[in-house]
């Protein structure tokens, strides 16, 4: 999908897209659709993935199978995968952040023009969680979701990197390698259209880069137009606009998550939001929440049962 600014993403569908009738009526889609669905009433739940992550994840399929067994009667999933990732080549500077949300934006628009029988929900996945809270948030009562669930959203972007950040075994041995390489990764396959832009960036320092921070530093908060690190941290959080929500939200947080820590959670404003509900397990560490002998996700069964409910 061709957004506004000429960038591209992906959408990946489960079991299938809703059918297509031919219209005559012209669309005001960015991808330029004159094609409206003949389906009526077919429920839709955008998926958002985490930090680098994509349709593959295991999580993902997990949801797909899950509401297409036993979510509303002939639910469909369509997951953004975003720019420059699930072999979607990067054709712009601008791609994923915490608070980039004109793709959310851009993608419910089309489904809503190119679907209009149909209900939306989503599903943000934590950095997607954010992503998707912060849309929440920003458009209010002109939103057109019909409900929302969040996985280990981080809510507050710095204090999840003060976390991300202390030298436990974990963080330096496991989890800031893997997610710098991942990063460094994406930034040698699309250094060319990195540097396409007026401001260049150093590739080499990128590539030296011992934890994420650091690349946030030296290339996601400039290209992402903020003037530091810090505000880029401030305004990227979705803290702050989780009273603004009127959508149906559920959002699912546990106290054990090795990178959002609990006082990131606006325990306060999800209390004080009739259109929210908070569930902070006690166990689940970030994304996983398996349980039982043969392991299985726990939440599968209420993001199930609470899109059923309202889809």
């Amino acid at each position: 999908m061709i957004m506004s600014d000429k960038g591209l993403v992906s959408l990946d569908w489960y079991p299938q897209r809703p059918p297509l009738l031919k219209s005559n009526e012209s669309s005001n889609s960015s991808i330029g659709s004159r094609t409206k669905s003949e389906s009526k009433g077919i429920p839709i739940v955008i998926v958002i993935p985490g930090s680098m992550g994509s349709s593959s994840e295991y999580y993902i399929r997990h949801l797909a199978k899950s509401l297409s067994s036993y979510g509303p009667p002939n639910c469909r999933m369509v997951v953004l995968n975003h720019r420059g990732y699930a072999r979607t080549p990067l054709l712009t500077t601008r791609f994923q952040s915490f608070a980039f949300t004109d793709d959310i934006h851009e993608v419910v628009k089309y489904l809503v023009e190119t679907f209009p029988n149909s209900s939306l929900g989503a599903v943000g996945f934590s950095m997607g969680g954010n992503m998707l809270t912060r849309y929440l948030g920003d458009q209010g009562k002109e939103c057109k979701l019909s409900a929302a669930v969040t996985i280990c959203c981080p809510y507050n972007v710095a204090k999840l990197y003060k976390t991300i950040l202390k030298p436990t075994l974990f963080n330096t041995r496991i989890l800031q390698p893997n997610m710098t390489k991942s990063a460094q990764k994406f930034i040698r396959r699309n250094k060319d259209i990195i540097q396409s832009g007026a401001r260049q960036y150093d590739i080499d320092a990128l590539l030296m880069a011992k934890n994420v921070a650091q690349i946030d530093k030296l290339l996601i908060a400039p290209i992402s137009g903020y003037s530091s690190l810090e505000n880029y941290y401030a305004e990227s959080s979705s803290d702050s606009v989780v009273s603004q929500i009127t959508t149906p939200l559920l959002a699912i947080n546990s106290k054990d998550d090795p990178m959002v820590p609990v006082n990131a959670i606006p325990v306060d404003s999800f209390r004080s939001n009739p259109n929210t509900v908070l569930v902070l397990t006690g166990y689940g560490g970030h994304l996983g929440f398996f349980s039982g002998i043969v392991p299985k996700i726990w939440y599968m069964d209420p993001v199930v049962q609470f899109f059923s409910a309202l889809l």
